[in-house]
C-alpha cells in the first residue's frame, strides 16, 4: 500500500487537475492524506467533495513544513509515502507506478523524486531552470546536492526513523535529503515519472523565498561553509554566480528566439543571488550575542537536559543563540534551527573532572575572546565559571546531595560543598527553580535571600501529544490492564524505588489484582539494589521496568496510567508532576523538598520513608473516584501557573535590568 500526503493552501485551479490525475492512476492501491493550511479559494471545499481518506485543517500561522509533514506521516499506513504538492499535476496514468518502482526494485534506494516540467505559462528563465535541474538529470548530478520534495517518495521505515526538521521554515527537503546523503543512503531521480509544476515569482516573492532558503542553506551546509568560507563571499555568491547564470540565460534566450527577455533576466538573476547571499550570510556570519552552555546535557536523558532544550526553544523565539556543546550531544540535541550557532567543545573534555575545571578556568577566556555579550549557565549546580567577563544568568536546580547520603564520592562532594558556592556567589543573576531549592541555597551555602530569585520551570503541552497504537503499546510494555506509574531514573536511594516496591507489596490483594506498577527510567547509580530486590519479590510479575522512555512511548505511559506516584526523597522541582497533571492523572507524592510546593492543592502527600504510608495513600486515591476527579481538576488548574515562556522572559529581563 502507498500513502500520498498532499499539502494545500489556495491551490485552485491546479488542485482539481491533480485530483483528477490521481483518480486516473493505474495503481489505485493508495490512501490520500490531505492537510489544508487555511485555504480561502475553494480548495478545501473541493477536497471535501473528493473525500480523501484523511482531511484536516491547521491554522496558517501554525504552518512549519517539516512539522506538518511529520504529523501527517503519523497518519500514514503505507509502506511507501509519496509527497505530492497540490499544484503538482501528474502527466500520465503511470506516474505513481514509475515513481515507486526504483524503491520496489532496489532496497538500497530510500527516496526518489520525480521529473518536474514547467507549466506552459512559465517565463523563459523558469523554463531553463527546470530543464537544467530536472531533464535527463545529468546537470543537477554535478551539483553539490539536489532534491525536490514537490513530487517524491520515501520508505516509511526510513522517514519514521529520520524525520523532517521541525524548525526550519524553508528547504526542509534539502535538509532531510542532505542528512540522508551524509548517512550513506541512496536517493534516486526518476525522469520517467513526470509532473507539471512551476512558479513565476515577482521580485517581492523572490526576496522572501531566497532570503528564507539562504538562511536554511547556511544551517544545512554549515560544515561545508566552515571549510569553504570563500563560497560565502559577495563576489563569488552574487557577482560571479549571477554573471554565469545570466550568460546561460543569454544563450538559452537566443536559441528560443526570446532575447527580449534578457534585460529582465539580468534583474531576475541578480535578485535571486543577492537575496540568497543575504540569507546565508545573515545566518552564517551573524554573531549571536547570547551563549548557552550545554556541557551538562547528559545525552538528553536528565531533567537538566529537558530544562536546557525547553529554555533554548523559548529563547530562540526572541534572538539567535550559540550553544557550547560536545559533538556527540549536538547529534542528540532535538532543536535544529538556522538561528542556532555552535561552539563545539572537544569530546576529551567530557570527563566530569576535566569538564569541571575546563568550565571554571578555560571557558571564561573563550567567552571573552568570542565576543558574546550574555551567557546562560543552565546547570549552575554542576558547571560554573571562576570569573564572569560578561553578564551571566545561572539556573540552580537542587542540592539533593545534602539530603541523600552517599549520592556522590568524596571529591564530588568537596566540589559541591566548597567550589560551587565560592564561584556561584560571583555570578550576576542566580535563579532557583523552586522556593525549596532557594531555601537550601540559603541554608547550606549561607547565601543572602536577595541574591537568589525563584523562577519556576515551565511545561511543554506538546510533550504528550504523541501516542502509539494500543497493539504497539502492549507489545512494547507487556501491559494489558490498569497500572500505577512512576517515571524516574533507577537511582538508589534518591528516587526511592525500594520503598515504592515495598509499598506495592503491602497493597490489598484486590488492588494488586486490578493495578500493576510501572517504573520507567534508565538505570543510574546503585540501580542494582532495586533490580535485586525486585527479582526476589513475590509480586515481581506485576511490576514492569521498561527502561528509558521518551517521545511517544513516554506520552503513552502517562496517558494510559490510572495514578501517578512520586516517592522521590528529594527533587529540585519535579517536572513529572506537571506532566502527570497534563495527562489527566491524580498524583500522590512525597511530602519532601519541592514536591508539595509544586503540586499545591492538587496532590496528596506521604512520608516517602514509610512504605505503609505510601501504600495507604495509593489505596485511598484508587478507591475514591470522586477524589480522583477532584485531583485531576485541581491538577489542570495548577498547570496554568507554569510556563516556559514566562521562565525565559524572566531570564531575558534579568539582562535588561
Amino acid at each position: 500500500m502507498i500513502s500520498i500526503i498532499m499539502r494545500i493552501k489556495n491551490e485552485m485551479p491546479w488542485l482539481k487537475y491533480t485530483l483528477r490525475m490521481l483518480k486516473a492512476q493505474d495503481n489505485q492501491d493508495f490512501e490520500l492524506i490531505c492537510v489544508d493550511s487555511g485555504s480561502s479559494d475553494g480548495s478545501f471545499e473541493l477536497l471535501q467533495e473528493y473525500h480523501p481518506d484523511i482531511l484536516y485543517r491547521i491554522e496558517a500561522g501554525d504552518y512549519i513544513p517539516g512539522k506538518v509533514l511529520n504529523e501527517a506521516i503519523q497518519h500514514a499506513k503505507g509502506e511507501y509515502i509519496v509527497f505530492n504538492n497540490a499544484d503538482c499535476i501528474p502527466l500520465d496514468r503511470s506516474w505513481l507506478h514509475k515513481l515507486i518502482a526504483p524503491m520496489q526494485n532496489n532496497p538500497s534506494v530510500v527516496a526518489v523524486y520525480a521529473n518536474q516540467l514547467p507549466r506552459p505559462d512559465a517565463i523563459p528563465m523558469v523554463q531553463k531552470d527546470y530543464e537544467r535541474a530536472f531533464g535527463d538529470g545529468k546537470i543537477s548530478a554535478s551539483w553539490r546536492h539536489f532534491f525536490s520534495l514537490a513530487s517524491s517518495a520515501v520508505r516509511r521505515d526510513i522517514i519514521l526513523e529520520h524525520s523532517f526538521n521541525n524548525d526550519i521554515q524553508y528547504s526542509e527537503d534539502i535538509e532531510w535529503s542532505w542528512r540522508m546523503k551524509s548517512l550513506g543512503y541512496q536517493i534516486q531521480y526518476v525522469p520517467e515519472a513526470r509532473v507539471e509544476h512551476s512558479h513565476n515569482y515577482n521580485l517581492k516573492q523572490i526576496k522572501k523565498r531566497y532570503l528564507g532558503e539562504g538562511k536554511a542553506e547556511a544551517y544545512i551546509y554549515r560544515d561545508y561553509y566552515r571549510e569553504h568560507p570563500g563560497d560565502l563571499s559577495f563576489f563569488r555568491s552574487v557577482v560571479l554566480a549571477a554573471t554565469m547564470e545570466t550568460l546561460r540565460d543569454f544563450r538559452y534566450l537566443a536559441r528560443q528566439g526570446k532575447i527580449g527577455w534578457f534585460p529582465k533576466a539580468k534583474i531576475y538573476r541578480f535578485a535571486q543571488r543577492y537575496y540568497a547571499f543575504k540569507g546565508r550570510t545573515s545566518a552564517s556570519s551573524s554573531r549571536a550575542k547570547l551563549a548557552v552552555s550545554c556541557l551538562a546535557f547528559d545525552e538528553g536523558k536528565s531533567g537538566i537536559s529537558d530544562y536546557t532544550v525547553n529554555v533554548v526553544r523559548e529563547l530562540l523565539k526572541r534572538e539567535e543563540l550559540v550553544l557550547l556543546i560536545h559533538q556527540s550531544d549536538l547529534d542528540l540535541f532535538p532543536i535544529k534551527d538556522p538561528r542556532l550557532g555552535y561552539y563545539i567543545v572537544p569530546e576529551r573534555i567530557k570527563r566530569p573532572i576535566v569538564s569541571m575545571f575546563w568550565h571554571l578556568y578555560i571557558l571564561p577566556g573563550i567567552v571573552q575572546k568570542q565576543g558574546w555579550e550574555k551567557l546562560l549557565l543552565p546547570a549552575g549546580n554542576r558547571r560554573l565559571l571562576s570569573r564572569y567577563p560578561i553578564p551571566t544568568v545561572v539556573t540552580f536546580h537542587d542540592l539533593s546531595q545534602f539530603h541523600i547520603c552517599g549520592k556522590y564520592d568524596a571529591f564530588r562532594m568537596f566540589y559541591i560543598k566548597h567550589i560551587i558556592p565560592h564561584y556561584l556567589k560571583k555570578a550576576g543573576t542566580i535563579f532557583a527553580i523552586s522556593e525549596s531549592t532557594k531555601a537550601d541555597m540559603i541554608r547550606f551555602y549561607k547565601m543572602k535571600p536577595q541574591q537568589i530569585a525563584v523562577n519556576y520551570n515551565g511545561y511543554d503541552p506538546q510533550k504528550l501529544e504523541a501516542d502509539i497504537p494500543q497493539k504497539d503499546f502492549v507489545s512494547r510494555f507487556g501491559i494489558t490492564g490498569k497500572y500505577i506509574f512512576y517515571l524516574a531514573r533507577i537511582e538508589h536511594p534518591g528516587k526511592n524505588h525500594l520503598n515504592l516496591l515495598k509499598a506495592y507489596e503491602m497493597l490489598a490483594q484486590e488492588i494488586k489484582d486490578e493495578y500493576e506498577l510501572v517504573c520507567a527510567g534508565g538505570k543510574w547509580n546503585n540501580a542494582e539494589v532495586v533490580v535485586d530486590y525486585h527479582s526476589r519479590m513475590k509480586d515481581k510479575d506485576r511490576i514492569h521496568f521498561p527502561g528509558f522512555v521518551q517521545g511517544a512511548e513516554m506520552a503513552a505511559l502517562y496517558k494510559n496510567a490510572s495514578l501517578y506516584v512520586f516517592p522521590s526523597l528529594y527533587e529540585g522541582f519535579g517536572l513529572p508532576l506537571l506532566e502527570a497533571f497534563a495527562a489527566g492523572l491524580p498524583v500522590i507524592c512525597s511530602d519532601r523538598s519541592s514536591l508539595p510546593e509544586i503540586g499545591g492543592a492538587a496532590v496528596q502527600t506521604f512520608n516517602p520513608e514509610q512504605p505503609s504510608e505510601i501504600a495507604q495513600r495509593i489505596q485511598e486515591v484508587l478507591c475514591d473516584p470522586p477524589l480522583q476527579l477532584q485531583m485531576i481538576f485541581l491538577g489542570k488548574e495548577r498547570l496554568k501557573d507554569f510556563s516556559w515562556s514566562d521562565h525565559a522572559k524572566k531570564i531575558l529581563e534579568s539582562w535588561q535590568n
